[in-house]
């Protein structure tokens, strides 16, 4: 690994573990074993560090799964259905377990989520970062739906933008709940969670067919 390379990572890990604010320079140049005229001749400054590492570990948490959903919804096949859609071009791209292994990293997730709290609190690349992710997620999730009606998959009474807004609520209490147990399996609660959603909003043709084991047209 490249010195530059290290030295963010140990910088990232030391922010995870006491946020943007209470690590030194000098505890990042002892932690990473390296010198100061190491340190300086990678980075600019501390200021440069933190951005690098803004760039390197929290962007890819809002721009991955993004990146991942357009594929699958550009990728798709004429006939997947909707609840298939539903799971492969939204909820499966947005579990925590995707985001590590993009970055190669084992991460707590509480000790990421209070890190990136921080970080939108005090940068403003952050908290754009987050806004962009949020309307892309509505975005992706809205074509989905609308879709599914235009194919009478989705119940033509459903009311799409209530529906979006139920589930984009529900995936912030998923988080909010492997902030307090970590050991909670996120894509286990995405898959009940879309499971219900499914119930909710599905056509009664399309549902019957998922419930009898029916063709791609009908099963995730």
């Amino acid at each position: 690994m490249k010195t530059e390379q290290h030295i963010l990572q140990t910088a990232f890990r030391l922010f995870l573990g006491k946020g943007f604010s209470d690590i030194s320079t000098n505890e990042i140049i002892r932690e990473a074993g390296t010198t100061k005229g190491g340190f300086y001749y990678c980075f600019k400054s501390r200021e440069d560090l933190v951005n690098q590492v803004i760039e390197t570990y929290l962007l890819p948490y809002y721009l991955q799964p993004i990146t991942v959903m357009h594929q699958a919804w550009e990728n798709k096949r004429a006939d997947v259905s909707t609840k298939t859609l539903l799971w492969e071009a939204f909820f499966a791209p947005q579990r925590f377990r995707q985001y590590q292994e993009f970055v190669g990293m084992d991460i707590a997730f509480r000790d990421f989520y209070f890190l990136l709290y921080e970080g939108m609190k005090k940068y403003e690349e952050v908290q754009r970062y987050f806004a962009e992710n949020t309307k892309e997620r509505e975005i992706c999730l809205r074509r989905i739906l609308e879709r599914g009606k235009e194919r009478k998959e989705i119940a033509a009474e459903v009311d799409i933008d209530s529906c979006v807004m139920m589930t984009l609520a529900m995936q912030d209490g998923i988080l909010a709940l492997k902030v307090l147990d970590d050991s909670i399996d996120d894509e286990e609660k995405y898959r009940r969670m879309e499971e219900q959603i499914w119930r909710d909003i599905a056509a009664q043709d399309a549902y019957l067919k998922y419930l009898h084991g029916g063709v791609n047209s009908a099963v995730s």
